[in-house]
């Protein structure tokens, strides 16, 4: 990507124009407010054990209500569970993220890259010169890849944190923990498969064999919709 792709203004004999008076951003930005709230509050049930089970307490109670089956069927419970926590996960990234534009300003900033350490190794001073005064752009508009999908990470995350602290007490309530799974007939619920500081137990196991297939389909399935949509727009 040549420096002119950037968009970088300049006058016609190499020199930066005048800079404009930026105008007055708002002291208080409303949605600011928001996602920073919303990240101390993750942070809060993160770290504070009683506030992530109350949390837990508030969103498993209609949740199992609907999907818990008395603990019936814990395997389909956990899936079903899991299959609406990847679900409200990957939609709410769809709503938040444009994948169109995310991915232009990725190739243009790849682009970029390459062209910078092409030049580099040409040894072409003034060309790399030239680009390098074009970094600080260039990382603004990496900022803008990053930007929406942190913003939608902190939506989601409070909800996940909530969930999983659900799906733990429901496990450790169930009558009758023991299961048939592909690699043992009595397998219980809470083994410990990898152990460390946050044990990895089979119930985890089993929900991130259901998700991540169920997650990757769902994202392709609102990235094409959402790249259809837009090639619809640009021929109309």
């Amino acid at each position: 990507m040549s420096e002119d792709e950037v968009n970088l203004d300049q006058s016609d004999d190499g020199e930066a124009p005048e800079e404009k008076p930026s105008p007055q951003k708002p002291v208080f930005n409303l949605k600011r407010f928001f996602y920073m709230f919303l990240a101390i509050m993750t942070l809060m049930v993160f770290i504070d054990s009683d506030l992530r089970e109350s949390l837990g307490e508030m969103i498993g109670g209609p949740l199992f209500a609907l999907m818990g089956f008395d603990g019936r069927y814990p395997v389909l419970t956990l899936m079903l569970v899991g299959s609406f926590m990847i679900a409200f996960s990957t939609i709410v990234r769809d709503l938040m993220v444009d994948y169109v534009e995310m991915k232009k300003l990725q190739e243009k900033t790849s682009a970029f890259n390459k062209e910078l350490m092409e030049a580099r190794r040409a040894n072409q001073t003034s060309k790399v010169k030239k680009m390098e005064k074009l970094q600080p752009q260039v990382s603004e508009m990496q900022m803008k890849t990053m930007k929406p999908q942190f913003k939608s990470m902190i939506v989601t995350m409070l909800v996940i944190f909530a969930i999983f602290t659900a799906m733990w007490s429901f496990v450790e309530d169930l009558p009758n923990q023991v299961i048939s799974t592909p690699w043992a007939y009595n397998a219980n619920l809470t083994t410990e498969v990898l152990p460390g500081p946050f044990p990895c137990q089979i119930w985890l196991l089993l929900y991130m064999l259901v998700s991540v297939p169920i997650g990757q389909v769902l994202r392709m399935t609102l990235q094409m919709f959402t790249y259809r949509k837009r090639i619809q727009e640009a021929e109309e």
